[in-house]
């Protein structure tokens, strides 16, 4: 008997605010999805849709003006709301959990040699001494595909190209051996054919170590080339969970559809394409009920009173909709 794949992080009821002079920004409402062990999940959706924010949460990454009001980020049992800051710098942060962000070029010191910056990180959790640190600098820059990885290290940033900048950022990441990879737009300052090589990188690389990967990002086709399993969000929250087959072939939320069918595909020609009306509201008093109601064509009078609760429609896929009649229903 087959069993089942564990989950290495699992969020329950995430809700989170931000302060602000205008209002309070209600950032995620109920956000609850799981990343499996070993596995590629995806995070897609709008921009402004809260993706970036979850990663940052996950992490404890936020600023000052951020109210967690409820929830739970469990990972490997452990509940990383209920950590103190030390304690996240010092057990988490790096050793267990790493992210990569959207613009390699802000997150490398332009001061700073390659070397120091990855040595620099390998001294806080597996410190080798200078040569071994050396080394181990040395085996993840050759891991990530970059030729020449000696000379490389006595290089500065500035002096790297976009996606040579994202392959030392990958190599930072994974030089402290982390269970969970965070992902944030990895790819978004990159040309198309960089972005291929940088997601067949990290896919080998995924392959090879069994990292499990959290990879947010809007790209349909990077979704297509390297996850799993997809969480959909809309204004702070998920709206449907699925298998990235079924993402393409069968997705059942109106945003989703929408989504698929806003971008050419294998399935999904030119006179195939939809556009999605307006625009993700402000979340300084969002829609009541459902979100996505207001840009919705098949809203019906539920759908701007009542926010819809998952609901399972088959193993591994939930949709939040009220038009999921019942169990495993459509209409």
């Amino acid at each position: 008997m087959k069993t089942k794949t564990k989950d290495i992080l699992r969020i329950r009821d995430l809700a989170l605010s931000f302060d602000t002079e205008e209002g309070e920004v209600e950032a995620l409402d109920g956000v609850a999805f799981s990343i499996k062990n070993s596995s590629v999940s995806g995070l897609i959706g709008e921009t402004g849709c809260g993706k970036s924010v979850t990663g940052l949460t996950i992490l404890g990454l936020l600023d000052e003006n951020a109210r967690i009001k409820r929830g739970e980020i469990i990972y490997k049992r452990e509940n990383l709301l209920t950590k103190k800051e030390e304690e996240l710098e010092r057990e988490i942060r790096g050793k267990e959990i790493a992210m990569i962000f959207q613009d390699p070029g802000s997150s490398l010191n332009p001061v700073f040699t390659v070397e120091n910056q990855i040595t620099e990180s390998i001294k806080m959790y597996r410190n080798a001494g200078a040569k071994g640190n050396k080394e181990i600098a040395i085996e993840q820059l050759e891991r990530v595909k970059l030729p020449d990885a000696a000379n490389l290290l006595k290089r500065y940033p500035h002096e790297l190209s976009g996606g040579m900048k994202q392959r030392v950022m990958i190599a930072m990441m994974l030089a402290c051996n982390p269970s969970l990879l965070i992902a944030d737009e990895p790819t978004t300052a990159l040309d198309v054919s960089i972005q291929a090589q940088f997601i067949n990188v990290l896919r080998e690389l995924q392959s090879d170590l069994g990292t499990s990967i959290l990879y947010i990002t809007h790209d349909l086709a990077v979704i297509s080339e390297i996850c799993n399993s997809v969480s959909v969000m809309y204004a702070g929250r998920i709206v449907e969970d699925l298998p990235v087959e079924t993402l393409f072939n069968d997705p059942i939320h109106p945003y989703t559809k929408k989504l698929v069918y806003s971008v050419p595909g294998v399935k999904t020609k030119l006179e195939d394409l939809e556009e999605i009306p307006g625009s993700v509201p402000r979340l300084i008093n969002p829609p009541a009920g459902c979100r996505f109601h207001p840009r919705c064509d098949k809203a019906k009078a539920i759908c701007s009173q009542e926010t819809p609760n998952p609901v399972s429609v088959e193993p591994d896929h939930c949709v939040a909709c009220h038009l999921i009649s019942d169990r495993g229903g459509k209409q």
